[in-house]
């Protein structure tokens, strides 16, 4: 299906019936609401603006904003106009605006009043020839709310093919520069649809995305009820609100990213409070595996409403999916907390070995995804398409395991394991310890370099508010539930990891700052050693 064809689907259906709601109200009022017609005349009426510009079909436009109910206006009309969403996150700065930009070849910019400075200052660099202004006082030659309200809200003169790009989605970045993976319409259309079959949504359904708008999660979220026909409601994220948002909006589905879990868990800890949640039927965990400890925490908050999909952006966002049903808090069925579930409708998932022979159950091996949704590969790297894709299926660099009943368990992720003393050791298993413990908010496990063992193991921990814990505490309480090569030899407690705009926390960025800290602690030990001597 066009994505243009399921918002026009839904505009003819369900005119009259609310599509969104915005919750931030940046630019627009708290609470802004948009029908099925509204939205589809709207996005009808900036595709024909951007056409009068001069862009041709498969152009690519970039989104540089996080005003939820435009982007999701922006997102479509890029859409219906045949050409190339190239969302760009709102935290970026000069070196990685000018990579996207270039990378993507935009010849269009959306931008928000906020973001204009940092761009003007790489304005040079990139080859953007039309900039539209998003709010008051960005002083851009055009205008996003002018160009809706002048041109015609009907459909644009433009054929658009299953085959055609929609987006080119970069991935976070956690491993290095962003890649474009590229996005047909049949992509995002299977993917959707691979959903639906599964979480079975109906139109009456209050969707709530806390997901910034400009990550693959984010558009996923704020797509799929335009899709069905049912609402979405969109704002930011802080504890208070969502509960507060969760009840008063009566969500039938949200996500929430394990950091996100963490917070919601903390806040109702500090401030319980009786509240109403009986409508909600799902909550889907997104960006980074969560641990077992912290479904079991919010599960006495919400009920037993856990859902646990897999996916990337290379997927559109899905790929394997766990039902509530499937697993449980107690009991046998609790093995599968720390599963992904199977391949979807639509998908299919297996676990191989490094010569891509499928390994037996309970041996670790890379995940690979097939389907109708995987990207068509990475834009402009066409060698690491090469190598990353094969024969319709995509290395995911996740390491996994089947278990004896063909469910899949993520391990950790290929890049992230640790090689100390010649054994492989896995953080995610040491982090779901560690979230056990009831002083950790925040876990991460990242490699040291280590002359006498090559790497070993290192935990950045972020504990609760007011609580006390010492590193000795933390590593006795891993060498009673680990192996003692697998536990951690030394312990940072800190105030914050870096974390995404998703929700996953930035190992990359923490295994940077401590591999420059040993080299330059080494530094100091050589010269001080030459210096005695």
């Amino acid at each position: 299906m066009i994505l243009g064809d399921a918002l026009r689907r839904s505009a003819n259906v369900y005119p009259d019936k609310i599509a969104v709601i915005d919750k931030v109200g940046k630019y627009l009022p708290i609470n802004t609401k948009y029908t099925y017609k509204e939205l589809y005349e709207k996005a009808n009426s900036l595709a024909n603006g951007l056409l009068s510009l001069g862009l041709k079909k498969q152009d690519r436009v970039a989104l540089l904003t996080d005003a939820r109910i435009q982007f999701l206006t922006s997102w479509f009309a890029i859409a219906k106009a045949g050409l190339i969403l190239a969302p760009i996150s709102t935290a970026y700065l000069g070196r990685e605006l000018n990579h996207l930009l270039n990378d993507s070849g935009a010849r269009a910019l959306i931008i928000d009043t906020d973001q204009v400075e940092k761009v003007e200052a790489i304005k040079s660099q990139i080859g953007v020839e039309y900039f539209i202004g998003l709010g008051q006082g960005h002083n851009c030659p055009y205008d996003l709310t002018t160009m809706i309200k002048e041109n015609p809200p009907t459909e644009p003169q433009v054929k658009v093919d299953n085959e055609d790009l929609v987006a080119l989605l970069y991935t976070s970045g956690t491993t290095g520069l962003p890649k474009g993976a590229m996005i047909t319409h049949r992509n995002f259309s299977a993917s959707m649809l691979s959903f639906m079959a599964e979480m079975r949504p109906a139109p009456y359904w209050k969707s709530l995305s806390f997901t910034p708008p400009f990550t693959g999660g984010g558009i996923f979220s704020m797509s799929w009820p335009i899709f069905r026909g049912s609402t979405v409601v969109l704002s930011n994220f802080e504890p208070e609100k969502a509960l507060q948002i969760i009840e008063e909006e009566k969500i039938d589905l949200t996500v929430l990213a394990p950091t996100l879990t963490a917070r919601v868990v903390r806040y109702f800890q500090s401030n319980p409070k009786e509240y109403d949640f009986s409508n909600l039927k799902r909550i889907m965990t997104t960006a980074a595996p969560i641990s077992p400890e912290l479904i079991k925490e919010s599960s006495k908050i919400f009920g037993d409403v856990y859902v646990m999909p897999f996916g990337c952006t290379e997927t559109v966002a899905m790929g394997t999916f766990l039902h509530k049903e499937e697993v449980a808090l107690e009991g046998p069925l609790s093995k599968r907390l720390s599963s992904v579930g199977k391949a979807m409708v639509g998908y299919e998932a297996k676990v191989v070995d490094d010569e891509g022979n499928e390994v037996k159950p309970g041996e670790v091996g890379e995940l690979m995804i097939k389907g109708d949704a995987v990207a068509k590969g990475y834009w402009n790297k066409p060698e690491e398409t090469a190598t990353e894709f094969e024969d319709g299926w995509w290395h995911t660099g996740d390491l996994a395991r089947v278990d004896e009943d063909e469910y899949i368990h993520i391990v950790d992720r290929k890049k992230d394991m640790i090689l100390s003393g010649g054994m492989n050791v896995y953080p995610r298993e040491i982090e779901d310890v560690l979230y056990a413990h009831p002083a950790v908010l925040h876990a991460a496990v990242i490699p040291v370099p280590d002359e006498e063992w090559g790497e070993s193991v290192k935990a950045v921990i972020v504990p609760r508010p007011g609580a006390k814990v010492t590193e000795e505490e933390i590593i006795g309480f891993c060498k009673q539930n680990l192996a003692s090569y697998k536990k951690p030899r030394s312990i940072d407690f800190v105030e914050t990891v870096p974390i995404n705009p998703q929700g996953k926390i930035m190992k990359r960025e923490l295994r940077d700052m401590y591999r420059e800290k040993y080299k330059k602690d080494k530094e100091v030990i050589q010269w001080g050693e030459t210096k005695r001597a």
